[in-house]
């Protein structure tokens, strides 16, 4: 397979030579696109033009460029494009409408216009990424490097409620005080092992209840200390 013109020029949104972008390179045999010295670069200059037609450039209504079929209208005129089919393909990888209302500096909405475009500009490559060219974490370091950050996912954390401020001190609480009853629960324990393992029944039956009564006393002082009783 040919490597397409603008993966070659590390520039695949196929930019015309012009404006002075970061990451250009001198390339001689290249008489109309930019040459980037890494594909971060192209992407990032890209992006920024995408985020330049919605913050400065207007539609052809006057409006502000902020749908999909106005950025692509913009991006590829018709004069060399087929650019209802190009606005079609775009708007169901971001996953909108032509004609929706987008915001352009949102991380998840041009991510995916950034590498539907990609796609469209030079076919399908030989990856499983979206863009099929490159990998995700090139395409997030353009991003990142035109001013769009990936956001980080938090764990919500757990609200300080009264319930939960009086679980956690309750959880306290009963752990200390059980610390101060288990050697008698220790002992108890002690003695009710040489019954169990007698092998008389009744020792054994004895032995079970020594245990039982031995957690039930280790219980009654955890909440007797609850209660500020001890």
């Amino acid at each position: 397979m040919n490597t397409p013109r603008g993966i070659r020029n590390n520039n695949p949104g196929n930019l015309d030579k012009g404006s002075p972008w970061q990451g250009l390179i001198n390339n001689p045999s290249e008489s109309r696109f930019c040459t980037f010295k890494d594909p971060v670069w192209g992407i990032r200059a890209l992006a920024v033009t995408l985020i330049t037609y919605h913050d400065k450039r207007r539609a052809r209504d006057g409006s502000s460029i902020d749908t999909i079929r106005e950025v692509i209208e913009r991006w590829a005129p018709p004069h060399e494009n087929n650019t209802t089919a190009y606005i079609n393909e775009v708007a169901k990888a971001v996953g909108v409408s032509p004609d929706m209302t987008i915001d352009l500096h949102n991380y998840d909405t041009i991510r995916p216009l950034v590498e539907a475009i990609i796609r469209h500009e030079n076919g399908r490559g030989p990856l499983k990424t979206p863009n099929t060219w490159y990998a995700s974490e090139i395409v997030e370091e353009g991003l990142r490097r035109a001013g769009i950050v990936k956001p980080v996912k938090t764990v919500k954390s757990v609200p300080v409620t009264k319930e939960t401020a009086g679980a956690t001190v309750t959880a306290g609480i009963g752990l200390a005080q059980l610390a101060d009853v288990m050697p008698q629960v220790s002992i108890a324990m002690d003695k009710a092992q040489g019954h169990i393992t007698s092998g008389d029944t009744i020792r054994i039956i004895f032995g079970i209840a020594t245990i039982v009564v031995a957690g039930f006393i280790a219980w009654s002082q955890v909440r007797k200390h609850q209660q500020g009783i001890v």
